[in-house]
C-alpha cells in the first residue's frame, strides 16, 4: 500500500506503483472482507504488542489509538471496499477523506480519526524536533512534553496529556466499530 518509485525512469514507476496496488486490491477482493479484517486486525495487534508494551507510556505510534491503529483501519476500509486513490497525495490523511467521500466510514468516525490522526503527528513532529526521536513518552512527565503542550496551544502539560489520551481511546473504539461492519 506504501510502495513508491524512489529512482529511475518516473513514469516508468508511477506504471509499477499502479499496477501494484491494482493487484492488492483485486487480490482483497477474493478475501472474504471477515478474513481480511481478521488479518488485519492481527498483523495490528502483533505490532501492538512487540513495539508498545504497556510498561512505555503513551506509544503515540504503535499504542492503542495510536497512528498505526488509523493507518491499519484506513487501509483495511480501503481494500475491503476498493477506494482506491492513484494521486499523489496517498496519505492516511487523504485516504481518510476519499475513504469518507465514497460512504466507507460516517462522519462521525471520519471526524474522530481525522481530528485523533492529526493530534498524534503534531505530537509526533513536536517529539522529534524537541526531543530527537518519536512514539513512547511519559506523558506530562516527559521531557519537553511542557514545550510541546505549549507549542500545540494547550494550557498545560496536563491538558494536552487529558486530550491526547481521550482521542487515542476514540480512536479505538472507532477501529472497533469499523472493524465490526
Amino acid at each position: 500500500m506504501k510502495l513508491r518509485a524512489v529512482a529511475g525512469n518516473r513514469d516508468f514507476g508511477q506504471a509499477i506503483e499502479s499496477s501494484a496496488r491494482d493487484t492488492v486490491h483485486e487480490l482483497a477482493r477474493q478475501i472474504e472482507p471477515a478474513q481480511l479484517c481478521a488479518e488485519a486486525r492481527r498483523v495490528r495487534n502483533r505490532l501492538e504488542k512487540e513495539k508498545a508494551p504497556s510498561r512505555a507510556g503513551i506509544n503515540i505510534k504503535h499504542g492503542a489509538g495510536g497512528m498505526l491503529d488509523v493507518y491499519f483501519v484506513t487501509r483495511y476500509l480501503q481494500l475491503r471496499d476498493n477506494v482506491m486513490d492513484h494521486g499523489e497525495d496517498r496519505t492516511t490523511r487523504r485516504m481518510l477523506t476519499s475513504l469518507r467521500a465514497a460512504g466507507s466510514i460516517s462522519r462521525e468516525d471520519h471526524q474522530v480519526l481525522s481530528d485523533g490522526y492529526n493530534l498524534l503527528r503534531a505530537i509526533d513532529h513536536q517529539l522529534r524536533l524537541i526531543v530527537g526521536r518519536s512514539a513512547d513518552f511519559a506523558g506530562a512527565r516527559a521531557t519537553g512534553f511542557s514545550d510541546i503542550a505549549r507549542r500545540l496551544e494547550f494550557s498545560t502539560p496536563e491538558e494536552l496529556e487529558t486530550v491526547l489520551v481521550e482521542r487515542m481511546k476514540e480512536i479505538r473504539t472507532s477501529l472497533r466499530s469499523n472493524h465490526a461492519r
